[in-house]
């Protein structure tokens, strides 16, 4: 039996349809694409961030923007250096639907619907001078809704991971401002 040529490029053009689609599949909890920081020196040792086991270093340009928000008045580099460590976990929100019936039938069912809740839980600690000054827990979630999977759950799961970084920056921006004037701690009866 022998392929015409037609059927050969029909052939690869299917196998080279089916690697893109499935080639940018990945997850990345690590990244910050939302702007670019320019190079600093870090104030945080490099900040991991566990998922299902794995332990990973976020990128270099997140770790620019968790050095950025530190406010460094308060906590001067010269003496003061951070520690954090995020604690990344997803909660299924509703029980598996009918739909993955079909993934036992076919191995590329394309319809596999999802709704789940990503939490990121962040451990910060700024130590100065050899004692810990501040320290703080800190939780972000984001919910995920998605009917395909692949790259386009990939995608809706990277853009929760990036909103949760970016809402965790700006609490930690907040929480290391010592010179605020306002105390949120205070009940007011009116």
């Amino acid at each position: 039996m022998r392929f015409s040529k037609a059927k050969a490029f029909k052939s690869v053009a299917f196998a080279g349809l089916l690697c893109t689609l499935f080639a940018g599949c990945s997850m990345s909890l690590t990244k910050y694409d939302l702007q670019e920081y320019p190079k600093t020196v870090p104030f945080f040792e490099p900040i991991t961030i566990t998922y299902a086991g794995k332990t990973a270093y976020l990128d270099t340009n997140l770790q620019r923007a968790y050095t950025r928000v530190i406010d460094t008045v308060s906590y001067p580099m010269e003496s003061c250096r951070g520690v954090a460590h995020i604690d990344a976990s997803v909660k299924q929100d509703e029980p598996q639907s009918a739909w993955n019936i079909g993934l036992a039938f076919f191995p590329f069912w394309p319809v596999l619907p999802v709704s789940e809740t990503w939490v990121y839980k962040m451990d910060v600690r700024i130590f100065c001078n050899g004692s810990l000054t501040f320290k703080a827990e800190l939780e972000e979630s984001e919910h995920v809704e998605a009917l395909w999977y692949g790259k386009f759950r990939a995608d809706l799961v990277n853009d929760a991971s990036q909103e949760m970084h970016r809402k965790l920056l700006e609490r930690i921006r907040y929480e290391t401002q010592l010179g605020r004037r306002t105390d949120l701690n205070s009940a007011q009866d009116f």
